[in-house]
């Protein structure tokens, strides 16, 4: 039987058209019964919880000023926890600017993601070296990209980081999963391009992230 996922992607810096390309090679439809929104409030409105939301946009999503941020709708919050800790444990992967502009305070960070972008130098090489053995990284190996280094904050110990990113600008935490209730989640910094989403490297991880956190 298919799963079901919901997609939510689309703003200013990271339009749908970038990350289209890449959904069919990570959700392909023998599997996968995917909807996809830019309504970060549709996952909210659904009848059937998902088996997996996977979330490629950014917290700020266009240059509105003021600038209103998504991430702060408490219903949003509250309803997306509730998925994953009590209505059966949907699985959670944020990839790149779905790891973006999560407010400090937010449940989002705290609680659920334990991970967020601060921010980024200009695209540049980043080699993707993998730290630790597990379903996320089967069959991984370190790999090299051009691409917006994301600089982050994180509750590493609470977490298992699996990858970290490394460039002229440092070493990050670049990928990390756990448990959440009955969920889990996963981050994955890179992916500001095609031509990222859609390398061998970032294309296995999420695959192998897909099948983790939606218990395939």
């Amino acid at each position: 039987m298919k799963k079901y996922a919901v997609v939510l992607l689309d703003d200013y810096w990271h339009p749908a058209d970038t990350i289209l390309p890449a959904l069919p090679k990570i959700l392909p439809d023998s599997e996968w019964n995917v909807r996809v929104t830019d309504n970060p409030n549709y996952i909210g409105a659904l009848f059937l919880p998902p088996d997996l939301i996977m979330n490629f946009k950014d917290g700020i999503a266009n240059t509105q000023v003021p600038t209103p941020n998504w991430y702060e709708d408490e219903t949003w919050e509250s309803y997306t926890q509730k998925l994953l800790v009590e209505m059966g444990g949907a699985g959670y992967i944020g990839v790149h600017c779905g790891l973006a502009n999560i407010p400090a305070s937010s449940p989002v960070y705290t609680e659920m993601l334990r991970g967020r972008f601060l921010n980024h130098p200009p695209k540049c090489p980043v080699q993707v070296h993998i730290a630790a053995q597990h379903p996320v990284t089967e069959g991984v190996t370190d790999f090299a990209i051009d691409d917006e280094h994301y600089q982050m904050e994180g509750l590493w110990d609470k977490t298992q980081v699996l990858a970290y990113t490394e460039s002229q600008h440092g070493r990050q935490v670049g990928v990390w999963a756990h448990e959440y209730g009955k969920g889990r989640v996963v981050g994955i910094t890179p992916g500001h391009t095609t031509e990222v989403l859609t390398c061998d490297g970032m294309l296995r991880l999420m695959r192998n992230a897909v099948n983790w956190a939606a218990r395939r």
